[in-house]
Protein backbone atom coordinates (compact mmCIF):
# COMPACT_ATOMS: atom_id res chain seq x y z
CA UNK A 1 0.00 0.00 0.00
CA UNK A 2 1.37 3.42 -0.93
CA UNK A 3 1.00 6.69 0.89
CA UNK A 4 -2.42 7.33 2.35
CA UNK A 5 -4.42 10.53 2.15
CA UNK A 6 -3.29 11.19 5.73
CA UNK A 7 0.37 11.73 4.78
CA UNK A 8 0.09 15.51 5.26
CA UNK A 9 2.49 18.20 6.42
CA UNK A 10 2.25 19.12 10.13
CA UNK A 11 -0.49 16.61 10.89
CA UNK A 12 0.18 13.48 13.03
CA UNK A 13 3.67 14.80 13.81
CA UNK A 14 5.83 15.22 16.91
CA UNK A 15 4.19 18.55 17.69
CA UNK A 16 0.53 19.22 18.39
CA UNK A 17 -1.55 20.73 15.59
CA UNK A 18 -4.56 21.66 17.74
CA UNK A 19 -4.97 23.33 21.10
CA UNK A 20 -6.59 21.26 23.86
CA UNK A 21 -9.61 23.55 23.65
CA UNK A 22 -10.06 22.40 20.04
CA UNK A 23 -10.61 18.77 21.14
CA UNK A 24 -14.10 17.39 21.69
CA UNK A 25 -14.33 14.82 24.49
CA UNK A 26 -17.27 12.41 24.79
CA UNK A 27 -17.10 10.75 28.22
CA UNK A 28 -18.69 7.52 29.39
CA UNK A 29 -19.78 6.17 26.00
CA UNK A 30 -21.25 2.69 26.57
CA UNK A 31 -19.88 0.06 24.18
CA UNK A 32 -20.45 -3.34 25.82
CA UNK A 33 -22.07 -5.24 28.69
CA UNK A 34 -20.32 -8.43 29.78
CA UNK A 35 -20.25 -10.80 32.72
CA UNK A 36 -17.16 -10.63 34.87
CA UNK A 37 -15.60 -14.00 35.46
CA UNK A 38 -15.08 -15.76 37.89
CA UNK A 39 -18.12 -13.92 39.28
CA UNK A 40 -21.58 -13.27 37.86
CA UNK A 41 -21.27 -9.48 38.10
CA UNK A 42 -22.29 -7.70 34.89
CA UNK A 43 -19.95 -4.88 33.90
CA UNK A 44 -21.14 -1.95 31.82
CA UNK A 45 -18.08 -1.06 29.78
CA UNK A 46 -17.51 2.53 28.70
CA UNK A 47 -15.00 4.61 26.80
CA UNK A 48 -13.99 8.25 26.50
CA UNK A 49 -13.56 9.50 22.92
CA UNK A 50 -11.32 12.42 21.95
CA UNK A 51 -11.36 14.05 18.52
CA UNK A 52 -10.56 17.39 16.88
CA UNK A 53 -13.60 19.64 16.68
CA UNK A 54 -15.12 19.06 13.20
CA UNK A 55 -15.92 22.78 13.03
CA UNK A 56 -12.20 23.51 13.21
CA UNK A 57 -10.58 20.47 11.62
CA UNK A 58 -11.17 20.16 7.85
CA UNK A 59 -10.37 16.44 7.80
CA UNK A 60 -13.47 14.34 7.20
CA UNK A 61 -11.83 11.04 8.21
CA UNK A 62 -9.03 10.47 10.70
CA UNK A 63 -6.98 7.46 11.86
CA UNK A 64 -8.14 5.85 15.10
CA UNK A 65 -6.12 4.87 18.20
CA UNK A 66 -7.80 2.59 20.78
CA UNK A 67 -6.05 2.91 24.17
CA UNK A 68 -6.01 0.43 27.07
CA UNK A 69 -4.78 1.23 30.60
CA UNK A 70 -2.54 -0.85 32.84
CA UNK A 71 -2.92 -2.22 36.37
CA UNK A 72 -2.02 -5.96 36.36
CA UNK A 73 -5.60 -6.73 35.25
CA UNK A 74 -6.56 -5.87 38.84
CA UNK A 75 -6.71 -2.08 38.99
CA UNK A 76 -6.53 1.07 36.92
CA UNK A 77 -9.06 3.16 35.04
CA UNK A 78 -9.58 4.38 31.50
CA UNK A 79 -8.80 7.94 32.65
CA UNK A 80 -5.20 6.78 33.26
CA UNK A 81 -4.74 7.04 29.49
CA UNK A 82 -6.48 10.41 29.17
CA UNK A 83 -3.24 12.40 28.77
CA UNK A 84 -2.22 10.18 25.85
CA UNK A 85 -5.70 10.39 24.34
CA UNK A 86 -5.67 14.18 24.50
CA UNK A 87 -2.16 14.59 23.09
CA UNK A 88 -2.68 12.21 20.18
CA UNK A 89 -6.02 13.87 19.40
CA UNK A 90 -4.22 17.22 19.36
CA UNK A 91 -2.04 15.75 16.61
CA UNK A 92 -5.11 14.90 14.54
CA UNK A 93 -6.11 11.35 15.52
CA UNK A 94 -9.43 10.14 16.89
CA UNK A 95 -8.59 8.44 20.19
CA UNK A 96 -10.58 6.34 22.63
CA UNK A 97 -9.49 5.21 26.09
CA UNK A 98 -11.50 2.17 27.16
CA UNK A 99 -12.59 0.33 30.29
CA UNK A 100 -12.38 -3.45 30.51
CA UNK A 101 -13.33 -6.13 33.02
CA UNK A 102 -10.84 -6.31 35.91
CA UNK A 103 -10.10 -8.85 38.63
CA UNK A 104 -8.82 -12.45 38.81
CA UNK A 105 -9.35 -13.45 42.46
CA UNK A 106 -6.21 -11.67 43.66
CA UNK A 107 -6.62 -9.03 46.36
CA UNK A 108 -3.18 -7.50 45.87
CA UNK A 109 -2.76 -4.33 43.82
CA UNK A 110 0.94 -3.61 44.43
CA UNK A 111 4.06 -4.88 42.64
CA UNK A 112 5.02 -7.65 45.09
CA UNK A 113 1.62 -8.84 46.33
CA UNK A 114 0.55 -11.05 43.40
CA UNK A 115 3.77 -13.07 43.57
CA UNK A 116 3.53 -13.55 47.33
CA UNK A 117 -0.17 -14.34 47.68
CA UNK A 118 -1.76 -15.06 44.30
CA UNK A 119 0.31 -17.63 42.43
CA UNK A 120 -2.37 -20.25 43.06
CA UNK A 121 -4.71 -18.07 40.98
CA UNK A 122 -2.30 -17.83 38.04
CA UNK A 123 -4.73 -19.66 35.75
CA UNK A 124 -7.32 -16.96 36.42
CA UNK A 125 -4.81 -14.33 35.29
CA UNK A 126 -4.80 -15.98 31.87
CA UNK A 127 -8.58 -15.68 31.80
CA UNK A 128 -8.26 -11.99 32.68
CA UNK A 129 -6.01 -11.45 29.65
CA UNK A 130 -8.44 -13.28 27.37
CA UNK A 131 -11.34 -11.28 28.80
CA UNK A 132 -9.50 -7.96 28.31
CA UNK A 133 -8.84 -8.84 24.66
CA UNK A 134 -12.55 -9.56 24.22
CA UNK A 135 -13.37 -6.12 25.61
CA UNK A 136 -10.72 -4.39 23.51
CA UNK A 137 -12.12 -5.94 20.36
CA UNK A 138 -15.68 -5.11 21.38
CA UNK A 139 -14.64 -1.46 21.81
CA UNK A 140 -12.95 -1.42 18.41
CA UNK A 141 -16.03 -2.98 16.79
CA UNK A 142 -18.15 -0.24 18.34
CA UNK A 143 -15.88 2.52 17.04
CA UNK A 144 -15.74 1.02 13.56
CA UNK A 145 -19.54 0.66 13.58
CA UNK A 146 -19.85 4.39 14.40
CA UNK A 147 -17.03 5.48 12.10
CA UNK A 148 -19.17 7.84 10.04
CA UNK A 149 -20.46 9.67 13.10
CA UNK A 150 -16.97 9.96 14.59
CA UNK A 151 -15.07 10.81 11.42
CA UNK A 152 -12.90 7.67 11.58
CA UNK A 153 -11.01 6.20 8.64
CA UNK A 154 -11.46 2.48 9.31
CA UNK A 155 -8.54 1.66 7.02
CA UNK A 156 -6.19 2.95 9.72
CA UNK A 157 -6.91 1.51 13.16
CA UNK A 158 -4.10 1.48 15.73
CA UNK A 159 -3.87 0.14 19.30
CA UNK A 160 -1.98 1.61 22.26
CA UNK A 161 -1.48 0.30 25.76
CA UNK A 162 0.54 0.52 28.94
CA UNK A 163 1.65 -2.54 30.96
CA UNK A 164 -1.42 -4.82 31.17
CA UNK A 165 -2.99 -2.55 28.56
CA UNK A 166 -0.07 -3.23 26.23
CA UNK A 167 -0.37 -6.96 26.85
CA UNK A 168 -4.04 -6.59 25.93
CA UNK A 169 -3.34 -4.47 22.84
CA UNK A 170 -0.65 -6.80 21.50
CA UNK A 171 -2.84 -9.87 21.87
CA UNK A 172 -5.87 -8.05 20.43
CA UNK A 173 -3.74 -7.24 17.39
CA UNK A 174 -2.02 -10.61 16.86
CA UNK A 175 -4.24 -13.36 18.30
CA UNK A 176 -6.65 -15.49 16.35
CA UNK A 177 -9.13 -17.72 18.17
CA UNK A 178 -6.95 -20.84 18.01
CA UNK A 179 -3.93 -19.00 19.41
CA UNK A 180 -6.03 -17.57 22.23
CA UNK A 181 -7.26 -21.05 23.15
CA UNK A 182 -3.68 -22.35 23.11
CA UNK A 183 -2.89 -19.69 25.74
CA UNK A 184 -6.03 -20.35 27.83
CA UNK A 185 -7.59 -23.75 27.17
CA UNK A 186 -10.65 -23.17 29.39
CA UNK A 187 -11.49 -19.66 28.22
CA UNK A 188 -13.69 -20.56 25.27
CA UNK A 189 -16.08 -22.51 27.52
CA UNK A 190 -15.91 -19.97 30.35
CA UNK A 191 -15.96 -16.73 28.37
CA UNK A 192 -16.99 -17.42 24.79
CA UNK A 193 -15.36 -16.39 21.52
CA UNK A 194 -12.96 -13.47 21.29
CA UNK A 195 -15.11 -11.54 18.84
CA UNK A 196 -18.66 -11.97 20.09
CA UNK A 197 -18.48 -10.74 23.70
CA UNK A 198 -20.07 -7.56 24.98
CA UNK A 199 -22.15 -6.46 22.00
CA UNK A 200 -23.75 -7.94 18.90
CA UNK A 201 -21.87 -5.78 16.38
CA UNK A 202 -20.24 -7.67 13.52
CA UNK A 203 -17.90 -5.10 11.98
CA UNK A 204 -14.42 -6.34 11.08
CA UNK A 205 -11.19 -4.36 11.04
CA UNK A 206 -7.46 -4.70 10.49
CA UNK A 207 -4.93 -3.37 12.99
CA UNK A 208 -2.24 -1.31 11.23
CA UNK A 209 0.15 -0.81 14.17
CA UNK A 210 0.63 -1.04 17.95
CA UNK A 211 2.16 1.37 20.49
CA UNK A 212 3.56 -0.95 23.17
CA UNK A 213 4.61 0.68 26.44
CA UNK A 214 6.23 -1.99 28.65
CA UNK A 215 4.05 -4.88 27.47
CA UNK A 216 4.64 -8.41 26.23
CA UNK A 217 3.17 -11.14 24.08
CA UNK A 218 2.67 -14.86 24.71
CA UNK A 219 2.76 -17.64 22.11
CA UNK A 220 5.49 -15.98 20.02
CA UNK A 221 7.40 -19.24 19.67
CA UNK A 222 4.19 -20.80 18.34
CA UNK A 223 4.16 -18.29 15.49
CA UNK A 224 1.49 -15.88 16.79
CA UNK A 225 3.29 -12.95 15.10
CA UNK A 226 4.03 -14.73 11.85
CA UNK A 227 2.22 -13.95 8.62
CA UNK A 228 0.90 -10.58 9.84
CA UNK A 229 2.14 -7.15 8.82
CA UNK A 230 1.58 -5.21 12.06
CA UNK A 231 4.40 -2.79 12.93
CA UNK A 232 5.10 -2.19 16.63
CA UNK A 233 6.86 0.64 18.47
CA UNK A 234 8.10 -0.43 21.91
CA UNK A 235 9.12 1.43 25.08
CA UNK A 236 10.74 -0.65 27.84
CA UNK A 237 13.33 -0.66 30.63
CA UNK A 238 15.97 -3.39 30.65
CA UNK A 239 15.42 -4.81 34.16
CA UNK A 240 11.65 -4.55 34.32
CA UNK A 241 10.34 -7.30 36.63
CA UNK A 242 6.61 -6.69 36.08
CA UNK A 243 6.75 -7.41 32.35
CA UNK A 244 10.19 -8.59 31.16
CA UNK A 245 12.10 -6.65 28.53
CA UNK A 246 13.17 -9.91 26.88
CA UNK A 247 11.31 -12.99 28.19
CA UNK A 248 10.06 -14.47 31.44
CA UNK A 249 7.01 -14.67 33.69
CA UNK A 250 4.98 -11.54 34.39
CA UNK A 251 4.70 -10.09 37.92
CA UNK A 252 8.06 -11.65 38.86
CA UNK A 253 9.14 -8.95 41.34
CA UNK A 254 9.19 -10.53 44.81
CA UNK A 255 12.25 -12.27 46.29
CA UNK A 256 10.48 -15.58 45.68
CA UNK A 257 10.33 -17.00 42.16
CA UNK A 258 6.99 -16.13 40.53
CA UNK A 259 7.24 -18.64 37.74
CA UNK A 260 3.63 -19.73 38.16
CA UNK A 261 2.44 -16.77 36.12
CA UNK A 262 2.38 -16.97 32.34
CA UNK A 263 5.50 -16.19 30.34
CA UNK A 264 5.74 -13.47 27.73
CA UNK A 265 8.27 -12.25 25.27
CA UNK A 266 8.83 -8.58 25.98
CA UNK A 267 9.47 -5.61 23.74
CA UNK A 268 13.02 -6.61 22.75
CA UNK A 269 12.01 -10.09 21.59
CA UNK A 270 8.94 -8.70 19.84
CA UNK A 271 11.24 -6.35 17.91
CA UNK A 272 13.54 -9.24 17.00
CA UNK A 273 10.66 -11.40 15.75
CA UNK A 274 9.22 -8.57 13.66
CA UNK A 275 12.62 -7.91 12.12
CA UNK A 276 13.00 -11.61 11.39
CA UNK A 277 9.68 -11.44 9.54
CA UNK A 278 10.65 -8.28 7.66
CA UNK A 279 8.13 -6.09 9.53
CA UNK A 280 8.91 -2.55 10.67
CA UNK A 281 9.59 -1.98 14.37
CA UNK A 282 11.01 0.71 16.64
CA UNK A 283 12.56 -0.16 20.01
CA UNK A 284 13.11 2.57 22.61
CA UNK A 285 14.87 1.19 25.65
CA UNK A 286 16.33 2.39 28.94
CA UNK A 287 19.29 0.17 29.83
CA UNK A 288 20.28 -0.68 33.41
CA UNK A 289 16.90 0.54 34.64
CA UNK A 290 14.56 -1.63 36.73
CA UNK A 291 11.48 0.60 36.84
CA UNK A 292 8.26 -0.43 35.13
CA UNK A 293 6.69 1.82 32.48
CA UNK A 294 9.32 4.46 33.21
CA UNK A 295 9.67 6.00 29.74
CA UNK A 296 8.87 9.76 29.75
CA UNK A 297 5.37 10.68 28.63
CA UNK A 298 6.46 13.41 26.19
CA UNK A 299 8.95 11.14 24.45
CA UNK A 300 6.33 8.40 24.03
CA UNK A 301 3.86 10.85 22.49
CA UNK A 302 6.32 12.40 20.05
CA UNK A 303 7.96 9.16 18.96
CA UNK A 304 4.68 7.25 18.71
CA UNK A 305 2.97 9.91 16.61
CA UNK A 306 5.89 9.94 14.17
CA UNK A 307 5.91 6.12 14.06
CA UNK A 308 2.24 6.05 13.12
CA UNK A 309 2.75 8.83 10.59
CA UNK A 310 5.53 6.81 8.97
CA UNK A 311 3.01 3.98 8.58
CA UNK A 312 0.51 6.42 7.06
CA UNK A 313 3.21 7.65 4.68
CA UNK A 314 4.43 4.13 3.87
CA UNK A 315 8.01 4.90 4.90
CA UNK A 316 8.29 3.00 8.20
CA UNK A 317 11.85 1.87 8.99
CA UNK A 318 13.17 -0.19 11.91
CA UNK A 319 15.38 1.25 14.63
CA UNK A 320 16.71 0.65 18.14
CA UNK A 321 17.74 3.54 20.39
CA UNK A 322 18.86 4.19 23.95
CA UNK A 323 18.45 7.95 23.51
CA UNK A 324 15.24 8.96 25.25
CA UNK A 325 14.78 12.37 23.70
CA UNK A 326 15.82 11.65 20.10
CA UNK A 327 12.33 12.50 18.87
CA UNK A 328 12.29 12.76 15.06
CA UNK A 329 10.90 15.68 13.12
CA UNK A 330 8.10 14.16 11.08
CA UNK A 331 6.23 17.39 10.34
CA UNK A 332 6.83 16.99 6.61
CA UNK A 333 4.31 14.92 4.69
CA UNK A 334 2.64 14.45 1.38
CA UNK A 335 0.83 17.17 -0.46
CA UNK A 336 -2.91 17.62 -0.56
CA UNK A 337 -4.26 15.96 -3.65
CA UNK A 338 -7.38 17.47 -5.13
CA UNK A 339 -9.26 15.65 -7.85
CA UNK A 340 -11.40 17.99 -9.90
CA UNK A 341 -13.27 16.11 -12.65
CA UNK A 342 -14.81 18.62 -14.97
CA UNK A 343 -18.28 17.16 -14.69
CA UNK A 344 -18.59 17.75 -10.91
CA UNK A 345 -16.63 20.98 -10.52
CA UNK A 346 -18.52 23.30 -8.20
CA UNK A 347 -16.44 26.49 -8.36
CA UNK A 348 -13.92 28.44 -10.34
CA UNK A 349 -11.36 30.80 -8.77
CA UNK A 350 -10.54 34.00 -10.68
CA UNK A 351 -8.30 36.31 -8.70
CA UNK A 352 -10.10 36.95 -5.41
CA UNK A 353 -13.47 35.89 -6.78
CA UNK A 354 -15.03 32.49 -6.18
CA UNK A 355 -17.52 31.70 -8.95
CA UNK A 356 -20.16 29.07 -8.16
CA UNK A 357 -21.14 26.87 -11.07
CA UNK A 358 -24.07 25.51 -9.05
CA UNK A 359 -24.88 28.23 -6.47
CA UNK A 360 -28.00 26.51 -5.15
CA UNK A 361 -25.84 23.58 -3.95
CA UNK A 362 -23.22 25.53 -1.97
CA UNK A 363 -23.51 25.15 1.82
CA UNK A 364 -20.30 26.71 3.16
CA UNK A 365 -16.94 28.19 2.17
CA UNK A 366 -14.00 27.93 4.56
CA UNK A 367 -10.40 29.07 4.14
CA UNK A 368 -7.45 27.17 5.67
CA UNK A 369 -3.74 27.90 5.83
CA UNK A 370 -1.17 25.43 4.46
CA UNK A 371 -1.21 23.57 7.80
CA UNK A 372 -4.96 23.10 7.33
CA UNK A 373 -5.90 25.40 10.22
CA UNK A 374 -9.18 27.22 9.76
CA UNK A 375 -8.53 30.96 9.33
CA UNK A 376 -11.75 32.34 7.85
CA UNK A 377 -15.36 31.46 7.01
CA UNK A 378 -16.90 33.23 4.00
CA UNK A 379 -20.60 34.03 4.13
CA UNK A 380 -22.60 32.35 1.36
CA UNK A 381 -25.62 34.45 0.42
CA UNK A 382 -27.06 32.33 -2.37
CA UNK A 383 -25.48 34.44 -5.10
CA UNK A 384 -23.39 33.03 -7.92
CA UNK A 385 -20.09 34.33 -6.50
CA UNK A 386 -18.35 35.56 -3.36
CA UNK A 387 -15.35 37.78 -2.82
CA UNK A 388 -12.49 36.15 -0.95
CA UNK A 389 -10.91 38.36 1.77
CA UNK A 390 -8.23 40.55 0.23
CA UNK A 391 -6.67 41.01 3.68
CA UNK A 392 -5.41 37.40 3.63
CA UNK A 393 -1.95 37.10 2.09
CA UNK A 394 -0.06 34.10 0.80
CA UNK A 395 -1.21 30.70 -0.42
CA UNK A 396 -4.21 29.02 1.22
CA UNK A 397 -6.81 26.34 0.62
CA UNK A 398 -10.49 27.10 0.08
CA UNK A 399 -12.88 24.26 0.99
CA UNK A 400 -16.33 24.38 -0.58
CA UNK A 401 -19.02 22.08 0.85
CA UNK A 402 -22.08 21.23 -1.20
CA UNK A 403 -25.51 20.32 0.13
CA UNK A 404 -25.86 16.52 0.24
CA UNK A 405 -22.89 16.19 -2.03
CA UNK A 406 -19.11 16.30 -2.35
CA UNK A 407 -16.64 18.87 -1.14
CA UNK A 408 -14.00 20.59 -3.21
CA UNK A 409 -10.69 22.09 -2.17
CA UNK A 410 -9.10 24.83 -4.24
CA UNK A 411 -5.67 26.29 -3.79
CA UNK A 412 -5.80 30.11 -3.64
CA UNK A 413 -2.84 32.45 -3.58
CA UNK A 414 -3.15 36.16 -2.84
CA UNK A 415 -0.06 38.38 -2.81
Amino acid sequence: MGQSQHCLADRYSQDALFDSTDIQVSEGVHFATSMRWPSSVMDSLRMDIYMPDPNIDPAEKRPLIVMTHGGAFLAGDRTDMAPYAMEMARRGFVTATISYRLGWECAATDVFGPCISCQSEAWRLKAAVYRAVQDNRAATRYLVHHANDLGIDTAFVFLQGESAGSITSLHAAFWDQTEAETFCSTCLDDLGLLDTAGNDLTETFTIKGVINNCGGLANVNQGVMDGQNIPVIGFHTEWDCVVPYQSGPVLNCAPANCGAFFWVTGSDYIRARLNQNGICSNMNRRLANLNHCDYPFGAIVGKSSCFLKNILCDNCTSSVTDQVWDIPDCSAGGTISVEEPEKVELVTVIGNRLLFNRPEKIRSVKIYDVSMRLISVVHVSGSSEVQLPSSLRGCMFVKIDAENGPSEVKKWCNF
